[in-house]
């Protein structure tokens, strides 16, 4: 099999092409005793028109084959790649164009064949097919182990602009087509310890692979792809290959668009990891965001080839009141903390401002507070409801010019080091610049993350 270097196949070529064909002469017919020179002639023209125009019947098989060989060879990808399927070994039962009976099914034959290809990978194919069957009619199932992938690299430089340097390939495919021409397939592949070299200058393409694989790949090197396909044969729009590199393609292109996209349908979730949610003027970590980073660092864990890169956000038109209120709940916890050393008790281990502490502490920062109080006649401060202290409390508190650049960084941090105390290494987390001028319209505030490869 030969792909010439216009992109035709050398089998395209074995067959006479139908169109340009024209029918043999009918052999001349002699003329009767008494009739005219001209009744011969008409009789013949008359037999051609009337004789139906019908496609012969074609019965083949069985057929066994031992020791088989295909030698391929692609002169249309340069430089030039070539393959051979040796030690073929199976066997096909008879088959034959025969239409079936009205309302009946086509006949398939059963199909066994045992191989391997460039002389290392396993290949198996079985099950059902009628290749002579209008239209094609088949229900089988293929296998192949252990396919050394940088022979390939003609292809990957051609499509991707990077060698392949290392890994192997197998794969289970289902291809089944029914009478009216509906294709359902599966295909699962499993590629092991893929490796893509530098960029290739002057490639046609340049797509991001190794981020894409560092993004598929496990702990172990394993990338496990399943690429379900369907459509119709009878739509002149529907050709398999193109759709499968399409959706190839689109695979390798969210790593771009999309990494944790890719990501997270890899780990078989939907939720956006890319982004870790905060309360408005806060740096803590809630429990959901606690959680979208406990997948997030299995994953890195699980992807040693990936690094991550930490942008804390915060606006401060939007900001300015949260930031104030986790000010005044940072002076409650401070308070707390005064307690307990007056009570003999270590400051380090006091635990967090409960909601039932708070209004008891809320009072005790008020008293303590040197701002503008509500005095009576004689002076003294009031006794006030809690929410006008709140109120007090709050007006009091400056917001610094650089406080929402404190902000965004403290988030960087927050995410940062849950991750790093999740078993992350240090050297794959990264602090980028912060953001304090986000732009978008419906703006939250957040901790960006991105990821790539060294």
């Amino acid at each position: 099999i030969i792909v010439q270097e216009s992109g035709r196949i050398n089998l395209q070529d074995v067959l006479r092409d139908a169109a340009g064909a024209q029918a043999e002469p009918a052999p001349p017919t002699e003329p009767q005793p008494g009739a005219s020179s001209a009744a011969p002639a008409q009789s013949e023209k008359t037999q051609l028109a009337a004789a139906p125009s019908q496609a012969p019947i074609v019965r083949f098989g069985p057929v066994s084959l031992t020791g088989g060989t295909v030698r391929f060879s692609d002169y249309f990808i340069k430089p030039n790649y070539t393959a051979d399927l040796s030690e073929l070994t199976g066997r096909i039962s008879a088959f034959s164009s025969e239409p079936p009976a009205e309302g009946g099914a086509v006949a398939l034959a059963d199909l066994e064949l045992r191989g391997r290809a460039e002389g290392t990978a396993s290949l198996e194919i079985t099950g059902q097919v009628n290749p002579l069957a209008r239209p094609l009619a088949m229900d089988i199932v293929g296998k192949m182990r252990d396919l050394e992938l940088p022979p390939l690299s003609p292809y990957s430089v051609k499509y991707a602009g990077h060698g392949i340097e290392r890994g192997k390939l197998s794969m289970d495919v289902a291809y089944k087509i029914q009478p009216d021409g509906q294709l359902t397939a599966s295909n699962k592949l499993v590629l092991k310890q893929l490796t893509f070299g530098a960029p290739v200058e002057g490639a046609p393409a340049s797509l991001p692979v190794r981020l894409a694989t560092a993004l598929l790949a496990d702990r172990n090197g394993v990338i496990d792809l399943d690429l379900p396909i369907s459509g119709s044969l009878n739509d002149p729009q529907f050709r398999l290959g193109p759709v499968i590199v399409k959706i190839i393609g689109n695979l390798i292109m969210k790593a771009v668009t999309a990494p944790f996209a890719l990501l997270t349908s890899a780990l078989g979730g939907s939720a956006d990891l890319s982004t870790v949610a905060f309360a408005p003027g806060s740096a803590q970590l809630d429990d959901a965001a606690r959680q979208g980073l406990d997948k997030v660092a299995k994953a890195l864990t699980d992807r040693p080839a990936l690094r991550m890169t930490v942008v804390g956000e915060a606006l401060g038109a939007s900001e300015r009141e949260g930031w104030k209120k986790a000010q005044l709940q940072k002076l409650l916890a401070a308070q707390k903390r005064r307690q307990a050393v007056r009570a003999g008790k270590d400051a380090e281990g006091v635990a967090p401002v409960a909601a039932e502490e708070a209004p008891a502490l809320l009072k005790e920062v008020y008293l303590r507070a040197d701002i503008p109080k509500p005095r009576n006649l004689v002076g003294m401060a009031k006794d006030i409801p809690l929410a006008e202290m709140e109120v007090l409390l709050l007006a009091s508190i400056a917001v610094p010019e650089g406080a929402m650049r404190e902000l965004a960084v403290a988030r960087g941090v927050a995410v940062r080091d849950y991750l790093a105390a999740h078993q992350v290494p240090n050297d794959r987390l990264f602090l980028g610049a912060v953001n304090t001028q986000p732009t978008e319209k419906d703006w939250t505030p957040r901790a960006q993350l991105t990821l790539a490869t060294p």
